[in-house]
């Protein structure tokens, strides 16, 4: 460390900055004394609550008394050491620590303080002195510089060498070693100009004192000073009273520094204000630490946005393949990607889909606050008056997304509707910022989706632009998908509807049929019922059950219900019972391959002879298949297993039949396992289950069976029901 010598005393270089000992944002006590009378004329506000119920003028042996002034250690000051003597005397204080007793809610204390006094010079001035009490910052470093003050050796003591050259930087400056600078303005001239200042002033603005004196403070304000700084200023000293602010203010040679100015009034005896009091000190360091730091935690606070904004994208793209993929109707779908956009991504928004011809066909809206009703007008009035030229449209010219800053004032929304309703009600949604996102499929943009910020929003930007065409690719192909299946089941059906038969009319008899799929993709399957008249006037019926829950197995079951009939209308010209056509059929699907592994039962019912009141005779041959039931019309319920055997498509079996009369009343049911068949549950128990239903239904309501069958067995296996009333 390098050092100047000064006499016998080394002072340490760096000194000239010296020890933040003060508070300088803290209020100053201010005192003006009459040094010839040695009397205190005037005392601010702080200064009175050190010495309450003092009235001025007071001599500052009694000033002092009732402020208590002592030393740090609380000792008594003597008149050599206490520091309103010495400036009564004509020496100035260039800094001395002191104590003052304040009460409190805990009693008196003693507050540290440190003293500068100043004689005055200049024609109004002379003759008086300006003492400036500021609140310490370190107790501990102010009792080491008065210890080290005191007489003694300090050549052989480092602490009193330290503390010496502090002393000397002190009354060098005139001031404790802060920058302080302290001016009196004449409170009674116009403009309230200069009448003296310290030369600490001259070391901080670089104006020698001649240069200011006689001139207003403002002179040290510059280009950007702040407007309210300069207000709250002025206002202060047109009103008369104190003032703290930090202000930017000019040195001499240009440069900018901020300033902590503190002004008090000045009354004389009468009251009238006389002279105003500055303290200022150059606070540079600590703004520029406040802005950086502020700036830091700006740009942290931005950072940390950003962050979360860039997780809740992220959550909302991760969350939205899942939610759109599960449904498979496209106008669920189109609510759930609303769902997904308002209000993590928007104020409002609105999608549009497309049909084969290009116009619209699903159009739906949300907005973050309800508002059903204009949400529901806005939609009504969208779908009549969107022009081709709007640019949900604009598929047509190059699938893109896009946005717009300041939508509500673009000349170009005129053009996008030819009601201007619409305008109006789509700006009353909020319109300021518009990002407008097409939803592309596999061959062709299926829609468009309008995504809407409102005033004071943020616009959007390039990020959630990005983010916005992502999910309109996942929602673009989650909608394909849906169409794929919608046309998919529409095929399905129709396959379906073709592969059942229409039901015939035959006197005496009641036929309703039931048809549930199992798998939710095809709604198809392998489950199938007939009912053919045959030539020899029998009715034949038949319920079959192709393994597989596919379109595959609806083909092979259409292969086999080919097959049945025309094995059925042959055997009935030839005169053969039902076990020849089952086991025909059965060496059918062997030798031709065109049918894998399946159950059937069938049977024929023989009308009674003319004439005769009788009953029905019912016969029967099962391959594999779950037994009729046969409801008598005292509701006694027959299970029909008397001829079952193999499955068909397993090996070459001798089949059998079997014959069971059928009393005018009956209801006689056929149906497929998916319909006693349960993963969690014993056949038997279906079984049970449904003879119970059989036996509590109304004959006459087969239709009314059936459906309640089918609700009370819920599956995800194909079903069939055929249910016959023989009345």
């Amino acid at each position: 460390m390098s050092s100047t010598v000064d006499g016998t005393r080394t002072v340490p270089a760096g000194a000239a900055d010296g020890p933040p000992l003060v508070e300088l944002d803290a209020p100053a006590a201010v005192l003006l004394v009459e040094l010839a009378s040695r009397s205190v004329v005037h005392a601010n506000d702080v200064a009175e609550q050190l010495a309450p119920g003092v009235g001025l003028p007071a001599g500052i042996d009694a000033w002092g008394d009732a402020a208590d002034l002592r030393d740090l250690d609380g000792a008594e000051l003597a008149d050599t050491a206490h520091p309103l003597s010495l400036l009564t005397g004509g020496r100035p204080v260039a800094g001395q620590a002191v104590t003052a007793a304040r009460l409190s809610k805990l009693g008196r204390r003693r507050a540290p303080l440190w003293v500068v006094g100043l004689p005055l010079s200049g024609d109004r001035l002379a003759g008086f002195g300006l003492v400036v009490l500021l609140p310490l910052r370190r107790r501990e470093q102010a009792a080491e510089v008065a210890r080290a003050l005191q007489p003694g050796p300090t050549d052989a003591d480092p602490l009193q060498a330290q503390a010496l050259q502090a002393e000397i930087h002190l009354r060098e400056r005139a001031l404790v070693a802060t920058g302080v600078t302290f001016t009196i303005a004449d409170a009674q001239a116009p403009d309230n100009p200069l009448l003296w200042v310290n030369p600490a002033f001259t070391t901080v603005t670089g104006y020698a004192s001649e240069e200011v004196v006689g001139r207003n403070c403002r002179f040290l304000q510059g280009p950007d000073t702040d407007p309210a700084a300069r207000a709250q200023l002025r206002e202060a000293l047109t009103t008369g009273q104190s003032v703290t602010t930090t202000i930017l203010n000019y040195r001499k040679d240009g440069s900018a520094f901020w300033n902590l100015v503190a002004i008090n009034p000045v009354h004389d005896d009468s009251g009238t204000l006389t002279h105003f009091v500055g303290i200022q000190s150059d606070v540079t360091a600590r703004v520029t630490a406040d802005v950086e730091r502020d700036r830091a935690l700006a740009a942290e606070q931005a950072a940390r946005a950003d962050a979360v904004r860039a997780q809740e994208q992220l959550a909302l793209l991760a969350g939205a393949s899942a939610r759109l993929a599960s449904t498979l109707d496209e106008r669920t779908s189109l609510e759930h990607l609303l769902a997904l956009a308002v209000p993590g991504l928007a104020d409002w928004a609105m999608v549009t889909t497309f049909d084969d011809a290009g116009g619209i066909g699903e159009l739906v809206a949300r907005h973050r606050d309800g508002r059903e009703d204009d949400v529901a007008e806005l939609t009504k009035r969208a779908r009549h008056g969107l022009t081709d030229r709007a640019p949900m449209f604009q598929q047509y010219r190059g699938a893109r997304a896009w946005r717009v800053d300041r939508y509500a004032t673009s000349p170009q929304r005129a053009g996008y509707a030819d009601d201007p309703e619409l305008l109006t009600l789509s700006e009353s949604l909020g319109l300021q910022s518009v990002m407008f996102v097409p939803l592309p499929g596999r061959r062709s943009v299926l829609g468009s989706m309008v995504f809407a910020r409102g005033e004071g929003r943020e616009p959007f930007t390039d990020t959630e632009l990005a983010v916005a065409e992502d999910l309109g690719r996942r929602a673009g192909l989650s909608l394909d998908n849906v169409r794929l299946y919608e046309a998919e089941h529409h095929i399905a059906e129709t396959l379906q509807r073709s592969l059942l038969p229409e039901l015939p009319v035959v006197d005496g008899l009641e036929f309703v049929g039931r048809y549930r799929a199992g798998a939710e993709i095809a709604e198809v399957g392998g489950d199938f019922y007939d009912v053919v008249p045959l030539t020899d006037g029998t009715v034949g019926v038949c319920v079959g059950d192709v393994v597989g829950h596919d379109l595959a197995a609806a083909a092979a079951m259409g292969h086999l219900r080919g097959l049945l009939r025309a094995c059925a209308w042959d055997a009935a010209d030839a005169g053969r019972d039902c076990a020849d056509v089952v086991a025909r059929v059965d060496r059918m699907v062997q030798g031709l391959h065109t049918v894998p592994m399946a159950t059937l039962v069938y049977a024929t019912l023989a009308p009674p002879a003319p004439g005769a009141d009788g009953a029905w005779t019912l016969a029967y041959s099962s391959a594999g298949h779950p037994p009729m039931l046969l409801r008598h019309p005292d509701g006694r319920v027959e299970t029909l297993d008397a001829a079952n055997g193999l499955l068909l498509g397993v090996e070459a079996w001798k089949r059998s039949a079997a014959t069971v009369a059928v009393p005018t009343g009956s209801l006689l049911l056929a149906y497929t396992d998916g319909l006693v068949e349960r993963r969690d549950r014993d056949i038997t128990h279906g079984l049970d289950r449904v003879r119970d239903v059989l036996a509590a239904a109304r004959p006459e309501e087969p239709g009314r069976l059936c459906d309640r069958l089918l609700a009370e067995n819920p599956t995800d296996d194909d079903t069939a029901v055929l249910a016959i009333h023989v009345g």
